[in-house]
């Protein structure tokens, strides 16, 4: 996601949030892992680091690692990027190591009152959502699938932390995930099998409206969580809808994560469009929805099954290109 300055107080421990939203269930705990690896880990070698990360923090929970961070069904290259990622998280640590037990206090603090916050837009929310805290790279927040096909949402604290996140902002996008998963069976943030590149769009726009209602006050570049997306004019809104619309029938996978997918919704260090930011599909699907909430409700349209959702927005992305499409 991106990279918004948010002001935290950091304190110090490191654990797994509880809450009544989360699935009642014993497991280890992030605090003691964490704890663990960094006083073994702390000035050692990267081949030691690795070792004693396997054991302390992958170990307790191979199967949230294997499913639901590394997702390694749809990454085939995924130990070569756990091995790169984890390099230069290691560094990181060499610097905020101490303070990631601080930023897992944040998150136990604020989650309690933003998942009432949440229940106030939609009453409905299951009781039993799975919340989970990890430390992990390459990622700061995002809903994934157990081994069991149950859906997860993973708050990667010391992601979190290094990028200062705008905590106002991520916690509804990203527990509208988690609740449209379950509420709608779009998984994974519409990066799922058989999904064309129609899900996402539409999926992370309507996250992204869902901090608009929960976190009002934004700039449309925090609501994005990326101030260049923010600065993108709308009148290229018909132009850009028309080169999404040349794509829109691409996979979201295939074997991982298509071209066609990074192009519209990676957020990499090398530009993926000459002429855009990168996560250019979340400006796109935000203005998407705002068409169709012109005369839907947001939780009539949370509640559309995938191929719903993707026909809808193909439709409504017709409509914004105009004469010229």
């Amino acid at each position: 996601m991106g990279r918004v300055k948010h002001s935290l107080r950091l304190l110090g421990a490191c654990a797994v949030v509880s809450t009544p939203m989360m699935m009642a269930a014993s497991r280890p705990s992030i605090e003691g892992s964490f704890e663990a690896f960094w006083v073994e880990a702390r000035g050692r070698s990267l081949e030691d680091q690795v070792r004693l990360w396997d054991r302390w923090i992958e170990g307790p929970q191979q199967d949230l690692y294997a499913s639901a961070v590394w997702e390694v069904r749809n990454h085939p290259d995924w130990k070569a990027r756990k091995a790169r990622l984890l390099e230069a998280r290691f560094a990181d640590y060499a610097r905020v190591g101490d303070q990631i037990p601080g930023m897992i206090r944040i998150l136990e603090k604020d989650l309690p009152s933003r998942l009432v916050s949440f229940r106030s837009l939609f009453p409905d929310t299951p009781t039993d959502l799975a919340v989970r805290v990890v430390v992990a790279p390459g990622f700061d927040a995002k809903s994934g699938v157990r081994a069991d096909g149950s859906p997860v949402l993973l708050l990667a604290a010391d992601s979190l932390l290094l990028e200062q996140a705008n905590l106002d902002v991520l916690f509804p996008h990203e527990l509208f995930h988690l609740y449209h998963a379950r509420h709608a069976g779009i998984l994974n943030d519409g990066v799922m099998p058989g999904a064309r590149l129609l899900l996402p769009l539409f999926v992370e726009g309507l996250a992204t409206c869902v901090s608009v209602r929960l976190a009002p006050g934004s700039t449309e570049g925090q609501l994005l969580l990326q101030e260049d997306l923010g600065a993108i004019p709308e009148q290229r809104l018909p132009a850009i809808a028309t080169r999404f619309l040349a794509e829109a029938d691409e996979p979201v996978l295939d074997g991982g994560p298509t071209t066609a997918f990074k192009r519209w919704f990676n957020a990499a260090r090398t530009p993926q469009q000459p002429d855009l930011p990168n996560r250019a599909g979340y400006w796109l699907g935000l203005h998407v929805i705002r068409a169709l909430l012109r005369d839907r409700s947001l939780q009539e349209l949370a509640s559309w099954p995938p191929a719903r959702a993707e026909a809808e927005t193909q439709a409504t992305l017709v409509r914004i290109a105009g004469p010229r499409h």
